[in-house]
């Protein structure tokens, strides 16, 4: 983990790294026995001395290790790495207790010293703690971009949404990262009213480079500042300590990223030359008390909220239909009767499919974005049923134990959006994937529109299949994902064929073209 930082030749560092370790380590374990309260943690597996259970957590598909430990210890396990507490919640009954009821308690987001102090995210909404910022910056994003502000929308996320499916349509390859400028643009428009002239847009290359070095950073073990926080405090210079060096470049990119389209909203209010948009809506109408810096950091955040996530969603989907080819000939037939082959769907006819909504919510289940959602922290000692969550705690609730739970979900494994018509009452997964208590996605109806515009449009006009090889037989693909926070299906191949030349016509001449 360390030698990126501490070369294995640096005999001193190294030492420091060890020493340091074991130090905080025992340290922390007898903080924690002098302040240990009548009630113990919840059940877990017995760990080693001073690494806890650090070597039994795998590398890949942690959900998977929870859920595995939730059937010997139950639906709430407790477990330490290296002296941090660690809490996994696999039950929809304790997941509401402690991070619904109890949500002021578990708000906060893991200590992350790189990534929230020396680049600057402990001052965004997704990984900030509960601050006056974080709170004004959620509402905000609640009032103008929730459920009740999106339609006014609607027509952007269309126009993008076409505009992407009209790009990776012809060239039978490539889809997420054409999806990821593709969102870019879409965000700016939202965000901003910033319509770019192309996908190489300096203020798209902006968004990409923050979004990938937050994901970046998020990798367990990135940073050994993360796990020693006073190496924040080394001189830039000393041998091992680039991290610093990096943090400031990427400091700067953080906060240019959040400054130039927000100046230029700004500037376009002052000429009177604003096009709708969340920043403008917000300066316009501002609540008392919120500053413009939060503003500018909630119009900031979208990108990196909603970008990976999305483009994960539409991964699942195409997966999905690749491989349920009849699942996709009954969601065609819905469009084709509800709509005919005369306009492209719309936000506005989704009342109206709903065995597109159906498998709008399967594609969530089936494969969630993120299986343990993004960790929560306590920031006071939680007492719950005969426990104690101790402060401090990464607190995670287990998404793919919901969804994968087969007395709420039978034969979960497989990719059904029947399931919500046999059984109308069948949980909708929406109440689970966007987070949980008071971190639930602020963003969720922009999200869901977008993905569900590109997916009814995909579907109306095309049939997504297996791709071919030089013999001309199907390639066979398979439920192969990466490991990562966000749950994306490695690059598999695919084709698409037209369903007619006129509907194909229909989503050409509806594609925006920029002047």
């Amino acid at each position: 983990m360390f030698h990126e930082l501490f070369p294995a030749s640096s005999f001193t560092f190294y030492n420091l790294f060890v020493t340091s370790l074991l130090f905080i380590s025992v340290a922390a374990a007898v903080r924690r026995f002098s302040r240990r309260s009548n009630r113990p943690p919840p059940p877990g597996p017995p760990g080693e001395f001073i690494l806890g259970n650090a070597r039994q957590i795998p590398e890949k598909f942690g959900w998977l290790y929870y859920q595995e430990l939730a059937k010997s210890y139950g639906d709430v396990v407790h477990i330490t790495a290296l002296g941090q507490p660690i809490v996994a919640l696999n039950s929809p009954q304790a997941i509401s207790d402690v991070m619904g009821k109890k949500g002021s308690l578990v708000s906060g987001r893991p200590l992350l010293t790189f990534l929230g102090d020396l680049v600057g995210w402990y001052d965004s909404v997704i990984f900030g703690g509960p601050s006056r910022s974080w709170q004004a910056q959620r509402k905000l994003l609640h009032h103008f971009l929730g459920a009740p502000s999106m339609p006014m929308y609607h027509s952007i996320v269309e126009e993008e949404a076409r505009a992407y499916c009209s790009r990776v349509i012809p060239t039978n390859e490539g889809f997420m990262d054409e999806f990821i400028v593709s969102m870019a643009k879409l965000i700016l428009r939202i965000a901003y009213g910033i319509n770019p002239k192309g996908l190489d847009d300096p203020l798209i290359t902006m968004a990409h480079e923050v979004a990938e070095n937050f994901e970046y950073s998020l990798e367990p073990g990135r940073f050994l500042v993360d796990t020693l926080p006073f190496l924040r405090h080394l001189p830039s210079w000393l041998p091992g300590a680039g991290f610093l060096t990096l943090g400031m470049k990427w400091r700067k990119q953080f906060y240019a990223a959040m400054n130039a389209p927000f100046e230029q909203v700004q500037a376009d209010m002052a000429s009177g030359k604003e096009q709708l948009s969340f920043t403008a809506r917000c300066l316009e109408d501002r609540p008392p008390g919120v500053d413009e810096e939060y503003i500018k950091l909630a119009a900031g955040s979208l990108y990196v909220a909603a970008s990976r996530t999305t483009m994960a969603t539409i991964g699942t989907f195409f997966l999905a239909m690749i491989m349920h080819p009849d699942v996709q000939q009954k969601a065609q037939a819905e469009i084709d009767r509800e709509i005919g082959q005369d306009r492209l769907p719309a936000l506005s006819d989704r009342p109206n499919l709903l065995y597109i909504e159906s498998l709008f919510k399967e594609v969530l289940r089936w494969h969630p974005v993120a299986p343990l959602a993004l960790p929560h922290r306590t920031t006071e000692e939680i007492h719950y049923r005969d426990w104690t969550i101790p402060k401090n705690s990464i607190v995670y609730g287990n998404v793919w134990t919901l969804s994968h739970d087969p007395s709420v979900y039978p034969n979960p494994e497989k990719f059904d959006p029947d399931r919500y018509t046999r059984d109308p009452d069948v949980k909708d997964p929406r109440e689970y994937v966007f987070g949980f208590g008071r971190r639930t996605c602020p963003g969720q109806a922009f999200a869901e529109a977008t993905a569900w515009t590109i997916m009814v449009t995909l579907l109306a006009t095309n049939h997504l299949k297996r791709a071919l090889d030089k013999d001309g037989k199907e390639i066979a693909v398979s439920e192969d994902y990466t490991h990562a926070i966000v749950h994306n299906p490695h690059p598999f191949p695919y084709r698409f064929e037209a369903r007619s030349a006129h509907l194909m016509s229909l989503l050409e001449t509806s594609v925006h073209k920029p002047t």
